[in-house]
């Protein structure tokens, strides 16, 4: 996996400190993977992939919706509770506490990341950073996406100056189908607000797609984070 370094501004004890970025990260989908699964040689069918696929979550979906947690050898699904009481007496109020389910995965599956190989390459000047995503219809940052509300991108070197190829993406994990963004309505470097297109639910990644000033190459960059649209 390649990597840059980029400027660490948030600390101030050390003037040259750098955190790391990772850079051209292949984003796999599912019908990737259920290609995989179905390559040459395997008695799986594509049908009966997706049909255990879909199961399997449909299930856990279910343990979620009766307040139960989950755990395999590759998953963790907890539940748990947002927000301050103000005494014994207080109870759950929507409008101040959160249920929050959280997906984590297990050892069988962090401890690949010991064996992933890392490349330094160094940081493109001018590659669109996006540092966080805020989405005005569920409140939330970094979660989800709420198709016809407005999201704010927030980062570095994100301004879109309207040429060919340039904007803002929404990636479909699932079938890879990638949907434009409109023009955003504030388009700064230091970030963009545009309108949701009209995605149908499932996960979602984000990509910013533009140019530097009077440039001609096209740059991209990933916002790591999966968002979910319900």
């Amino acid at each position: 996996m390649k990597y840059s370094l980029y400027d660490n501004k948030v600390t101030q004890d050390n003037p040259d400190d750098c955190y790391a970025r990772p850079v051209e990260v292949k984003v796999n989908t599912r019908g990737q993977l259920v290609q995989n699964l179905t390559r040459s040689g395997s008695i799986l069918k594509t049908t009966e992939c997706n049909a255990v696929i879909d199961g399997y979550w449909n299930e856990i979906g279910g343990f979620i919706a009766r307040g139960e947690g989950y755990r395999d050898e590759y998953l963790t699904v907890r539940l748990d509770i947002n927000g301050v009481f103000t005494d014994s007496n207080d109870r759950f109020d929507p409008s101040r506490h959160t249920l929050v389910v959280s997906a984590l995965l297990n050892g069988s599956l962090t401890a690949l990341a010991k064996s992933v190989p890392l490349q330094y390459e160094k940081a493109v000047a001018g590659a669109p950073v996006i540092e966080s995503v805020y989405d005005w219809g569920s409140d939330t940052v970094n979660e989800k996406l709420t198709p016809g509300d407005t999201i704010e991108i927030g980062g570095e070197d994100l301004k879109i100056y309207e040429e060919r190829g340039e904007g803002v993406f929404f990636m479909d994990q699932s079938t890879g189908v990638e949907t434009p963004g409109e023009l955003p309505r504030r388009n700064e470097p230091g970030g963009l607000m545009l309108r949701v297109p009209a995605l149908p639910s499932g996960q979602y990644r984000i990509e910013v797609r533009n140019t530097t000033r009077n440039g001609k190459v096209i740059r991209t960059g990933i916002f790591a984070p999966i968002l979910s649209v319900v």
